[in-house]
């Protein structure tokens, strides 16, 4: 077995400080980057890059609403074409770091409220993935597993990842349930998710069931109060396991 544990990182901005993005790294695979539209800063974003090839982490672009004040878990009335250009925007200031530090982009994943709008809400699910179609056909789409944006991506032959949260609740319906500040969980009991969503696809719900999951990545949220604890916890669950941590590609 095989999975890639990713995180989302890079959001810090000027003098404030969000998570240690440097102690996640040897814990991690993939880091979802901030973009600089829901956190991070130009200084952050190649920061985080310099640490992710250090580390030989692959890079992600996390992309998300332009709304720092709710740091992108707030829904806001774009219009698609909006949605294009700034996801455009937000692809061309990452790469431009890569490309410095000679890097290749792995994945694009929507932040926040973004991930359900353009994973669910019809009105975003095409012009997401005509973007990223349009863009570069060979970067992973990362969105939780049966999405339907993830279903007519497959169908259009594009590269997904399907993800499972670890560390956020789901509901019988199988909906990861946002929280619009990151609260803390037992690295211990995520952990134990993590292995049982590996090796078994299944995956506790808050009302007390168990629903099937299946995905290539699981997520660790960068912004948790003990996102490095959870993230070395999770890593010595898998490994000792057996299963091997890797990225996408």
């Amino acid at each position: 077995m095989e999975i890639d544990i990713n995180v989302d990182m890079g959001e810090s901005f000027g003098r404030y400080v969000l998570g240690n993005d440097e102690a996640l790294m040897p814990w991690v695979s993939s880091a979802n980057i901030a973009t600089g539209f829901h956190a991070g800063d130009p200084l952050v974003m190649e920061q985080s890059i310099v640490w992710a090839k250090k580390y030989q982490v692959a890079v992600g672009a996390h992309v998300g609403l332009n709304d720092r004040q709710g740091f992108g878990r707030r829904q806001i009335d774009i219009s698609p074409a909006e949605l294009r250009s700034d996801v455009l925007y937000q692809l061309g200031a990452i790469q431009a770091f890569l490309k410095l530090h000679d890097m290749k982009l792995q994945h694009i994943k929507p932040h926040g409220i973004l991930y359900r709008m353009v994973g669910e809400q019809e009105r975003y699910i095409d012009t997401f993935l005509d973007t990223i179609e349009d863009y570069d056909k060979d970067l992973s789409i990362m969105l939780h597993t049966g999405c339907e944006a993830l279903k007519r991506a497959e169908k259009r032959g594009l590269k997904t990842a399907p993800e499972i949260l670890i560390d956020l609740g789901y509901d019988t319906d199988g909906n990861w349930i946002l929280e619009r500040v990151k609260q803390a969980r037992s690295p211990r009991e995520v952990a134990e998710r993590a292995l049982r969503a590996v090796a078994e696809h299944k995956i506790d719900t808050v009302d007390g069931n168990w629903i099937h999951v299946e995905g290539v990545t699981v997520c660790i949220h960068g912004d948790a109060p003990n996102a490095v604890a959870t993230a070395a916890a999770v890593h010595q669950k898998l490994t000792e396991a057996g299963v091997q941590v890797k990225a996408l590609r």
